[in-house]
């Protein structure tokens, strides 16, 4: 059942990627100049795992269309069944996420459901605190962590979420401790000390800790270390100078390469990504997530589609999104 539960979280990211002071309010205005109510650098990411952090909708456009909820269902559809997509928000999803804000922006709470065969098998709540700082980091409280008898399910779930508490604040950096674990989230923000040599002077990170350069807002590499300056599990994101769009996500994680192209319009609203995966220079597969909008420009559909090296398609995955 952890197997399970593991593959419907790892899916509903859709092979996704992990990705001084006066910088990091630059980086915040210019995100929120965006026309996009999510935050592509973060949506569908290793970050949605990072409740502390939450930075993965635009605040300012939550609260000028008055949004007090969104609903994200994920479904998977089986290729060889006949089934009547116009009606699929009938249909019991795999999972479901309903996000619900205060009148200014913010996130209030989080709800995580998951199902399996058409009954639910487990759920986690989060409250929030109404606010967040400058930083992006907001106090959640864990509500609720529903779980089923052991005789209905195998072994404890498992759930791809962590709890942040604040330890250190420099101009240098940000340091955060899993409230679970005891490792530590570190923030570096300032660009001078990106290096190798200074990361580790500074931070002295154990292998087990995470190192961000950037902020929450903006993150340009997400790794950890090992033998003190060699890093492992790394992502990097790379943005356009011009927009500040982030224009792809890269993942390393031998012997395979993932790499996350965002598109989008003229107008900066993002149409969809493609999820590829490399072996070396060998191309194996991907996924073609698809948005559709509504005339407000929010996204209400997303089609996961994904294709071999023959370009044929092997699973499709739909997300409905609602907003009340």
């Amino acid at each position: 059942m952890r197997n399970l539960v593991l593959y419907i979280a790892l899916i509903a990211m859709i092979i996704s990627s992990c990705t001084g002071r006066s910088g990091n309010r630059k980086d915040q205005e210019l995100q929120g100049d965006s026309p996009f109510i999510f935050r592509m650098n973060v949506f569908a990411t290793d970050a949605e795992s990072l409740v502390s952090f939450p930075v993965w909708f635009n605040d300012s456009i939550v609260a000028a269309r008055r949004i007090k909820k969104i609903t994200r269902e994920l479904h998977f559809i089986d290729i060889e069944d006949s089934i009547d997509l116009g009606n699929l928000s009938k249909e019991v999803p795999r999972e479901r996420r309903e996000y619900l804000f205060y009148p200014n922006g913010q996130l209030k709470e989080m709800n995580v459901f998951y199902f399996y065969d058409d009954q639910e098998i487990g759920s986690v709540k989060f409250s929030y605190s109404g606010h967040r700082d400058s930083n992006g980091y907001s106090k959640v409280t864990l509500v609720d962590e529903g779980r089923m008898s052991e005789e209905q399910y195998e072994e404890d779930m498992d759930f791809p979420f962590s709890i942040h508490l604040p330890v250190k604040q420099t101009d240098k950096y940000l340091a955060y401790q899993d409230g679970q674990t005891g490792n530590y989230l570190f923030y570096m923000m300032n660009r001078k000390y990106w290096g190798p040599l200074s990361v580790d002077s500074i931070l002295h990170p154990t292998y087990r800790d995470q190192i961000v350069l950037g902020n929450p807002y903006f993150p340009h590499k997400c790794y950890r270390v090992q033998n003190k300056v060699n890093e492992r599990d790394v992502q990097k994101v790379s943005y356009d100078r011009k927009s500040r769009l982030v224009k792809t996500i890269m993942r390393y994680e031998y012997p395979f390469e993932y790499k996350r192209s965002i598109l989008y319009t003229n107008k900066g609203l993002c149409t969809g990504y493609v999820d590829s995966t490399f072996s070396g220079n060998t191309f194996l597969t991907r996924v073609i997530s698809e948005m559709e909008l509504d005339k407000t420009n929010n996204p209400v559909k997303i089609t996961h589609r994904k294709e071999n090296s023959l370009n044929r398609t092997g699973r499709i995955s739909i997300e409905l999104i609602k907003y009340e």
